[in-house]
């Protein structure tokens, strides 16, 4: 299953490795269940998984966040700029 951008970013952010070919909510169910096939950076490794997972998601939000502000500023310029000519 293809994951968004801001779901790839936020694991990549927090993990070292994950099954690739998994959906973003199977990647996060695995850090819940500390699953040997997910690897957390070492800055929260001790960190308890239901943490982990939580900064996972904080992090993805926060992303979307960002790209919304992003492309709505795009849109507002635009629109401006129409409104000018």
């Amino acid at each position: 299953m293809r994951m968004k951008h801001s779901e790839r970013f936020a694991l990549g952010q927090w993990l070292c490795a994950y099954p690739d070919d998994a959906s973003y909510d199977a990647v996060l169910q695995m850090v819940r269940d500390e699953d040997e096939r997910v690897t957390v950076w070492e800055p929260l490794d001790r960190s308890p998984s239901y943490e982990v997972a939580d900064v996972i998601e904080d992090t993805k939000i926060a992303v979307e966040h960002m790209l919304d502000d992003l492309v709505y500023g795009v849109r507002l310029s635009d629109k401006t700029e129409e409104e000018s000519i």
